[in-house]
Formats: structure tokens, C-alpha cells, sequence
């Protein structure tokens, strides 16, 4: 069951204020917006070699080879899992509380709606269904991602199962520091923009990772210059229940440790191709590696790591890489952020909990965010202890 808490607090600018008369941004379905043209994965044998050569106790690593082709296979299986519980709450959250949701957006006379790490866009389509009712003005949804192919396989289907009013259905080709920029750019500045951010993916990072990039988003990541942002859409979850949360990250079946253990073969095909391919094949071989997961709780998050069963040894690219028995490298982790964690890393980005819709059973929470405002008798500053006029958060005469 979800349950909606909304927010009392009145949006201090008059509706009409919102509002401009500027063309919305024009091009092609899929904007380019990359700063560097390779792709994420470009240099991922080198990813792999620099997290190898780590110290001890530093080693990892990147969870990018869990994305490879076979991967993105197994872990379809693992959402398919009833024990996978964050895919499943977030899902029936964003049913239940889909046109609560859409109004609180409307109500902001947003332009621009940048979906970030859209994906295949399975949730996308009811909402902008429920969003594109309670629209009177045109609004463009972005979707972002760094995939080309996936971007234009899913605005294909998400065009197929519906079609819009008020909504011009796009996409941005690039990263989200590459997004962040776009935003800032003469080209999308003046638009009023809200950022959709699901998955709780923002918790898998440290807080001060996370603090950036919320940032990144609320000023010009060059410049610090405030951005028109209307809102921020931030799915988190909260959840600190042990049980739960270890039965969702190694599901029964061995679906999460067959995808995290089919990176090892991403990793040795990457680094195949010279002279030491018998010495990749033996140190990334499966036999000599077990899956690991951790609940942290004092980190508020699970940590999965792939750990050596015996001492290995290899060189690799002219490199000497050794690992000892039991050296837990980890790959991927999962952060569960209570509320009060979400509160001082908003906080500290800028942004103020507005509103939250809350599945109770599992704490998973999706937020609605808004710049940190407060109402004076000249009219409204941004209360942040580094712009100008403001000063331990009184306004300066």
C-alpha cells in the first residue's frame, strides 16, 4: 500500500510567472549532446586494469562489465524475481500514485521533463499519459541515456503505446554530466526544466557523490549560476531491513550470483588479445572466484563483491596484478538511504522534500524537490550560504 504525504507549503511564485513565450528547443529525435564522442565502454579494459592495480584493500571492480549483452540478459531474470523487491514497489508506487504525481508537475508549468538514465522506458509511458491530462501549455520529455540503439528502440515503443496532446516525446544522447552541461548551455537555460531520477540509482553512490550531482543539476556546473529548475523527481529507497534486503540482492535460483559472476568473462574477453591470453583466461576463470554480498548497515547499503577462492597472480598488458585468497573486490553496491540521509544530502545540493509519496511496507519513497526558496518582503531569494545578499541565512540589508 502506498501512502502520499503532501506538502502544505504554497509555491511562492504567482502561476503566471512560471510561464514564457519562448519556442521549445527544435531538432532531431535524438540530440547528441556528448562532449566526447567514445563511448562509456571505450575504455573499460583499462577501467578493469586500473582497479586491479590497487592496493590491497582498494582493489575493485567497475560495475560496468556487469552491462555487457549477457548481462543485461540475467538481469531481466533478477527483476523478474518476486524477491527483487525495489523494481516491483517502485512500479506499483508510480501506479498508485501516478496522477498525484503528474499534477504536482503540471502545477509547475514545467518545459522541459529530462528523464535521467531513462533506459528501456517501462514506466515512462503511463505517466506521461497521466502528466499530458492535466497540461494546458506544451512541454518536451527528454529521454537520457548513453545507448544510441536502446534510445531509439525505446522512444519507437514508447510513441507505439501512446500519443500526447502537449507532449513532444525526444531524447538526449550523452551522460549525466553531459545532461547537466546541455541544461546550462544557451540553448536549453531559459527553459524550466524538471529532472526525473528513478531506480534509487542516486543512492548507490557516497553521499558526497551524490551531493554533486544533485548540484550539478540546481546550479551551472561552469559557472554556479542557479538553473529554472522546477522540480526534481528522486525515487529513494529506504529500506533497513536486513532480511529483506539480502533476500532482493541474492535472489533464490542464483539469478544476482550467475550476473554478477558472468562479469568475469566480460572482464577476460576485454583483456584478451596479446601475448598473455592464457594467463587472462586462468585469472578470470570462474572456478577461481565466489560471489559475496554484504548489508552494511552503518553505510546504509549493500555491498556485492566477487572474492579470489586462492591466491592469483597474473600479467596482464605488462602489468602484475596479484590478489589474495579472500580479497573481496567490490563491484556494485546498493544504498538504502533513510529519510533522514535523503534530508541533509537535499540539503546540502540546494533542494528542499517537498513532497513524498511513500510505500510503507518497503520505505521506498519517491520525492518531489524544489530549490530552497524563502518568501521576503522584496520578494524570493535562494537561501544558500554562498550567494550573494545572504549571510548565515539572513538576507543582508
Amino acid at each position: 500500500m502506498a501512502v502520499s504525504v503532501t506538502s502544505t507549503t504554497a509555491c511562492p511564485f504567482g502561476k503566471d510567472a512560471l510561464r514564457h513565450d519562448l519556442p521549445l528547443p527544435a531538432g532531431p529525435d535524438i540530440i547528441d549532446i556528448r562532449t566526447s564522442r567514445q563511448s562509456l565502454l571505450h575504455n573499460l579494459d583499462s577501467k578493469v586494469l586500473e582497479g586491479l592495480s590497487q592496493p590491497r584493500g582498494s582493489k575493485y571492480l567497475p560495475s560496468l562489465l556487469l552491462w555487457g549483452e549477457s548481462g543485461q540478459v540475467l538481469y531481466d531474470d533478477i527483476l523478474a524475481s518476486p524477491e527483487y523487491y525495489p523494481y516491483r514497489v517502485e512500479d506499483d508506487l508510480l501506479q498508485q500514485e501516478v496522477e498525484s504525481i503528474a499534477q504536482t508537475v503540471a502545477s509547475t508549468r514545467t518545459d522541459l521533463l529530462i528523464e535521467l538514465g531513462a533506459g528501456n522506458m517501462t514506466k515512462t509511458a503511463q505517466f506521461l499519459s497521466a502528466l499530458d491530462k492535466h497540461l494546458s501549455t506544451p512541454l518536451v520529455y527528454f529521454a537520457l541515456d548513453v545507448d544510441h540503439a536502446l534510445l531509439e528502440r525505446s522512444l519507437r515503443a514508447l510513441k507505439q503505446r501512446a500519443s500526447f496532446r502537449h507532449i513532444q516525446v525526444r531524447a538526449l544522447l550523452g551522460t549525466y554530466d553531459d545532461s547537466a552541461n546541455w541544461l546550462a548551455s544557451p540553448e536549453a537555460a531559459a527553459y524550466r526544466r524538471t529532472l526525473v531520477f528513478l531506480g534509487s540509482s542516486i543512492c548507490n553512490d557516497e553521499q558526497d557523490a551524490a551531493i554533486n550531482f544533485l548540484s550539478s543539476f540546481a546550479r551551472a556546473p561552469e559557472t554556479g549560476v542557479p538553473q529554472n529548475v522546477a522540480g526534481f523527481l528522486l525515487a529513494v529507497d529506504g529500506c533497513q531491513d536486513a532480511a529483506k534486503i539480502e533476500a532482493a540482492y541474492d535472489v533464490p535460483g542464483g539469478y544476482s550470483r550467475r550476473w554478477v559472476r558472468q562479469a568475469l568473462g566480460y572482464a577476460s574477453n576485454l583483456l584478451s588479445g596479446g601475448d598473455d591470453n592464457s594467463e587472462v583466461d586462468r585469472f578470470f576463470d570462474d572456478n577461481n572466484w565466489r560471489f559475496e554480498g554484504k548489508w552494511l548497515p552503518e553505510r546504509q547499503r549493500f555491498q556485492t563483491y566477487l572474492t579470489p577462492t586462492r591466491s592469483l597472480t597474473a600479467r596482464i598488458r605488462g602489468q602484475s596484478i596479484t590478489l589474495v585468497e579472500g580479497e573481496g573486490l567490490p563491484i556494485i553496491s546498493s544504498g538504502k538511504w533513510a529519510r533522514e540521509t535523503v534530508e541533509s544530502v537535499c540539503l546540502q545540493s540546494g533542494l528542499n522534500i517537498e513532497t513524498a509519496w511513500k510505500n510503507p511496507q518497503f520505505d521506498y519513497n519517491i520525492y518531489w524537490l524544489q530549490p530552497s526558496l524563502k518568501r521576503v518582503d522584496s520578494g524570493i531569494v535562494i537561501m544558500d550560504e554562498f550567494e550573494e545578499g545572504v549571510d548565515g541565512g539572513h538576507v543582508k540589508e
